[in-house]
């Protein structure tokens, strides 16, 4: 008799898909904002879901959580002691910060079940919620910024994609909430999905960067199982970007990485009009 296979798959086009063979379903619950999904996939291991697209896997997440917070931190013209994360529900992005040195984050999730799905299934991310200096707050991030003064060095807006809760991360009076917030010279990073699939949401992240820093600049990483591979991150601050000499190495950053993550193809030059 033939052996069912089960699969999940992210549609990314009314054409085109990236399927998952997997294991088993672990969990699958509706929130009061979105669905959350848990598989255990053969090639990935534990990968969540989050209204049908891929939020993380255990194979290869470091990728992402690397890339959002080390390239900010290096590029800061200021030490960056306090930061702040937007969205982050899993932990990945504060247990980075944490390696980093960072002395205090407050990380601001508004769902708390993916907080509580991901202590379930993740714990080795979800763990820094549990560690001094992590100030861990329910609640909706846009509202949470506003009349918040020069308080971070840092801010990480790590959402998933421009729909739904995330919408509000995408708009240019987010973008001036999120300066006032920062100390001068402070630098402001979101990840600002698939060039390839998803233009619209770099070209929101970009202008809105733009209408309110100084200096805003895009990078990309290979994270093999989002949309396409190829994702895109935009960061900006008044102050000037520095170029350190001597990085942290990680599983996927290091030297070469923080230099050639700014080096981009000529189609993402004329999404984002530089």
């Amino acid at each position: 008799m033939k052996m069912i296979e089960n699969w999940f798959s992210e549609r990314y086009s009314d054409n085109l898909q990236l399927s998952f063979r997997i294991k088993d379903q672990l969990l699958s619950v509706r929130t009061d904002f979105q669905r959350i999904d848990v598989f255990d996939t053969y090639d990935f291991g534990k990968l969540l879901s989050i209204d049908g697209t891929v939020q993380l896997t255990e194979r290869d997440e470091f990728v992402y959580h690397e890339m959002i917070t080390h390239v900010p931190f290096y590029s800061s013209s200021i030490p960056v002691r306090s930061a702040l994360i937007i969205g982050g529900g899993d932990g990945g992005a504060a247990g980075q910060l944490l390696s980093l040195g960072v002395e205090r984050i407050d990380n601001v999730e508004i769902d708390n079940q993916v907080v509580e799905v991901s202590r379930r299934f993740f714990p080795d991310l979800a763990g820094s919620f549990s560690k001094p200096g992590v100030n861990l707050v329910i609640g909706d991030g846009v509202k949470f910024l506003r009349g918040k003064k020069a308080q971070y060095d840092l801010a990480i807006v790590d959402s998933t994609d421009p729909v739904g809760p995330a919408e509000g991360l995408f708009q240019e009076e987010f973008y001036r909430n999120l300066k006032e917030a920062l100390r001068p010279g402070g630098i402001a990073v979101t990840q600002s999905g698939s060039p390839f699939y998803q233009p619209r949401a770099l070209e929101m992240a970009y202008r809105g960067m733009r209408s309110v820093f100084r200096n805003v600049r895009v990078y990309t990483a290979f994270i093999p199982t989002y949309p396409s591979g190829f994702w895109s991150f935009t960061m900006g601050s008044d102050a000037e970007f520095s170029s350190p000499k001597g990085v942290r190495v990680g599983r996927y950053f290091n030297g070469d990485i923080m230099r050639g993550c700014f080096l981009l193809p000529q189609f993402v030059h004329e999404i984002i009009g530089d």
